[in-house]
């Protein structure tokens, strides 16, 4: 099946920004630093493993609205600490993690090329429940901001995705009906299931080709021409 849309919504971390390779780097310089693997006797693909496995159970609390933007801040990195028995400044790790991340410029193979074709067929938008001052920051470091009309964070919209009211002011901002918009993105719940709740239909990027259960799935980003006119 094939869509015209009057406009594209994207989600960024994980569907157009590589979050998990932008992050590694960021964490094996910081584990280096304050001399983790030496203190507990972990390599640091150990390391790093436990560190994904914490980051995206906290982001899953925070995107179900267990808990708020400063706690997960302020304890990732104390959770961190505790699973892998390291004493020492979390909030030091924390700071520079933060700092340093947002300013990584690696996208998924294709989107250099794909965003600026899209970008001359349809209105773009970015789709997010990152915070207002991180995200801005990752896309602006790729060059594409030019491209989007608008980068709509949760804070923005006053609703976290997968709440259609998320969708509803982001269908407000873009002037479109549901039925007149595509969304794009890699989480079965907060993209897919978000959108499809609010009328939407949405095209599930699936890197890892995990969630077959998806009524329109690519297994990358370059694929997404296939479902457009």
């Amino acid at each position: 099946m094939k869509f015209s849309p009057k406009a594209l919504f994207f989600d960024w971390d994980h569907t157009l920004w590589d979050h998990d390779r932008n992050a590694k780097e960021v964490i094996f310089d910081l584990l280096d630093e304050f001399n983790l693997p030496q203190s507990v006797n972990m390599s640091k693909e150990e390391l790093w493993s436990i560190f994904h496995q914490v980051n995206d159970q906290i982001w899953s609390e925070y995107q179900l609205g267990q808990i708020s933007q400063s706690t997960l801040r302020e304890t990732r990195f104390l959770r961190f600490f505790q699973q892998v028995n390291f004493k020492g400044p979390d909030k030091d790790f924390s700071e520079q993690f933060l700092y340093r991340t947002p300013r990584k410029t690696h996208v998924f193979d294709g989107v250099h090329e794909l965003i600026p074709e899209m970008a001359k067929r349809f209105p773009l938008y970015i789709l997010t429940n990152g915070f207002d001052d991180i995200q801005h920051v990752k896309v602006a470091g790729t060059g594409l901001t030019p491209y989007f009309q608008a980068i709509i964070t949760s804070e923005m919209a006053g609703a976290k995705k997968p709440d259609p009211l998320f969708f509803t002011y982001a269908l407000k901002l873009a002037g479109c009906e549901a039925h007149e918009v595509l969304m794009v993105g890699d989480h079965p719940i907060f993209d897919i299931q978000g959108a499809e709740n609010a009328g939407i239909t949405a095209i599930h990027v699936d890197y890892q080709q995990k969630f077959a259960e998806s009524k329109y799935t690519i297994p990358h980003i370059q694929h997404l021409k296939k479902f457009l006119i």
